[in-house]
């Protein structure tokens, strides 16, 4: 009886680092960023970027095709802008261009193994 308790003991430490990993993302908690925080970051400010350089983009071509200046580039900076922040919601929160729903927890193993040693209950 002592063995299964022990046996449980461990697989509820292994669960909770696993869970403790997927929540920060693999940092060991020394206040320094891992390499997955710099590339959400990265990419949060390359999404933005490049939303503003196309919506100031067409808004010149606007201008420049019914001679409207700048309301084209004021209009279309805005709409660069809000498609900017939607794309860094959707990078940051893992909905990116997936189908369906996102998953909360990651997968139990499917062969009926109860963790990383592939021990059957």
């Amino acid at each position: 009886m002592n063995d299964k308790s022990g046996e449980l003991a461990r697989k509820i430490r292994a669960a909770q680092e696993r869970q403790r990993q997927i929540v920060t993302g693999g940092n060991d908690g020394s206040g320094e960023p891992g390499k997955d925080e710099k590339g959400k970051a990265l990419r949060a400010g390359t999404d933005l970027v490049a939303a503003l350089a196309v919506g100031i983009f067409l808004g010149y071509w606007v201008d420049r095709w019914l001679d409207t200046k700048p309301w084209g580039v004021i209009f279309f900076v805005f709409v660069g802008f809000a498609a900017g922040f939607l794309n860094i919601y959707r990078s940051q929160t893992g909905q990116d261009y997936k189908v369906g729903f996102k998953p909360t927890v990651p997968d139990a193993p499917k062969d009926g193994a109860s963790g990383e040693d592939g021990k059957t209950d």
